[in-house]
């Protein structure tokens, strides 16, 4: 057993035992300091948690790489650095800074993939300015890397004052928006001075009353916090539904934090996106309404019905500005997904522009209403 304090930066949050071979956290006491995760609330059940979801998916964890058990234990020996927020764990016999240790320190001998979460493949490329993360697709025709351009070709297109991660690819030509590899590379949006809180970590810094949704729940932590992100969801609801991307899970959305004095800035730019525009059907059949409503979706809400009725203002989507289907069926042809596919894809999304037309003039978009008929 080891111990170490949890740092943020340089400030203390609290000291924690941690077993070294099996990379699990034995004991936790915070200091009280507002400084732990979960905006300042983490105890023992929390910590375990947050330190899981720490780690890389035991899908990605390669033992043979590395000389340790696991994926938490792998964690540990890198200290629990991350790009993404400025939390570490200082063993408490050594005399460590944060600049010691900091990833993007040249000189720093830790891994910086150890917390990167996801089931892709991915690494931080730190020979850039500004740390680049590589996201790799090796299945599905490499279509989530696809993905990703393809929905920030639509925000781009939105001209629109969300903030939003602009994904690329090795052999793309960006002014006619091809892709023809599995590999997408998109800039770091966290800095030394600004970090990345997840919407899990939000939701669970404080006790859900029971009448309140989660949903309702985050906007109005998040309000207590002084920030407002209600356009901000409108628009990544709306988007999300549009591109049918079904994976919006608390980890891949969230909030972004002044590292100095811990306050909310705002929302977080929208990013991971590429589990979407159908890309797991097998490219034969072309779905009906019935049937895109029947997906099931990951977040605050199971289906897409439920959470499009969440949206307050359905205007901050112009969808005069939405790519047209044709151009869906040749931007995935282009990016070397086959015809027979680039086809489908083009005709499913067609039926979501037509269900989001209907939304945004005022009708519900009801399974219910789609099997009636």
């Amino acid at each position: 057993m080891l111990q170490y304090f949890l740092m943020h930066k340089d400030q203390e949050c609290g000291i924690l035992i941690l077993d070294e071979q099996s990379g699990k956290i034995i004991k936790y006491q915070g200091n009280g300091n507002g400084m732990s995760p979960y905006l300042g609330t983490a105890n023992i059940e929390k910590i375990r948690k947050w330190w899981e979801l720490r780690a890389i998916p035991n899908s990605r964890f390669n033992k043979q790489t590395t000389d340790c058990n696991n994926a938490k234990a792998f964690l540990a020996k890198n200290l629990g650095l991350s790009i993404t927020d400025t939390y570490w764990i200082k063993p408490v016999e050594v005399n460590l800074s944060f600049d010691d240790v900091k990833l993007t320190n040249s000189k720093s001998p830790f891994d910086p993939n150890v917390s990167l979460g996801g089931q892709m493949n991915k690494h931080w490329d730190l020979t850039q300015k500004i740390p680049t993360l590589v996201k790799e697709s090796n299945s599905y025709f490499g279509q989530q890397c696809i993905n990703e351009v393809f929905a920030t070709m639509l925000h781009e297109r939105q001209g629109t004052a969300i903030p939003f991660v602009r994904y690329t690819t090795s052999s793309v030509d960006s002014t006619q928006c091809k892709c023809f590899s599995q590999e997408c590379k998109c800039n770091a949006f966290t800095f030394e001075h600004i970090e990345f809180v997840s919407a899990h970590e939000v939701l669970e810094s404080q006790k859900t009353r029971n009448e309140q949704s989660l949903y309702d729940k985050f906007i109005s932590i998040c309000e207590s916090n002084n920030i407002d992100v209600r356009d901000f969801m409108d628009y990544q609801i709306m988007t999300d539904f549009i591109i049918n991307n079904t994976d919006r899970h608390f980890l891949n959305f969230g909030v972004l934090r002044d590292t100095s004095t811990m306050k909310l800035i705002g929302p977080a730019p929208i990013f991971d996106s590429g589990n979407s525009m159908f890309f797991n059907d097998d490219g034969k059949v072309v779905h009906t309404r019935v049937s895109i409503l029947k997906q099931q979706i990951s977040g605050f809400y199971k289906t897409e019905e439920k959470i499009l009725k969440k949206v307050k203002n359905q205007n901050l989507v112009n969808a005069n500005l939405l790519p047209i289907p044709s151009e869906v069926k040749e931007f995935y042809s282009n990016a070397g997904i086959p015809e027979e596919k680039s086809s489908v894809i083009s005709k499913n999304y067609e039926i979501k522009l037509q269900l989001f037309s209907e939304f945004q003039k005022g009708k519900t978009i009801s399974l219910y209403n789609e099997r009636r008929k």
